[in-house]
């Protein structure tokens, strides 16, 4: 009689090792597909936040100008914008035709900001067609 004893523990340590590091491999490989939910998205919000802010701030800075503005009056007012938002270079127009304020970022972010009844009041310019986020002020010139 012949007794034969079979032994697995050899199996299991290497079974087990294999296992925890494919765990491991998955779980960073979902870290790399949600990295747009993790970082991008967090980064996105808070540019759009910057971007609204200077919006509404320009936008309200204009309507009281327009506001103050004299018949057959000029004014001309100096509003400094920060040289980036986020990282991210920008451009401001002033549309007074559309009545909006528009800014645009080099890296596809894109806001207007209206300013409704503006073409009927006013006729109004900026010192450069485009006042981009390097500079750190614009002046901006309204006439009725």
């Amino acid at each position: 009689m012949c007794m034969c004893i079979r032994r697995s523990k050899g199996t299991t340590v290497p079974l087990a090792f294999i296992i925890f590091a494919s765990a491991a491999v998955i779980f960073l490989a979902s870290l790399q597909l949600y990295q747009t939910a993790f970082t991008d998205l967090p980064s996105n919000v808070a540019i759009q936040q910057q971007f609204n802010d200077l919006g509404n701030a320009l936008s309200t800075e204009l309507t009281g100008a327009i506001l103050a503005l004299p018949h057959g009056g000029v004014i001309e007012f100096e509003e400094t914008i920060p040289q980036e938002i986020g990282g991210h270079n920008y451009r401001l127009d002033l549309n007074a035709r559309a009545e909006e304020l528009q800014l645009y970022s080099f890296k596809g972010y894109y806001y207007n900001y209206t300013l409704s009844g503006m073409n009927a009041e006013v006729n109004a310019s900026v010192n450069t067609t485009t006042a981009y986020g390097g500079m750190s002020e614009v002046k901006i010139s309204l006439r009725r």
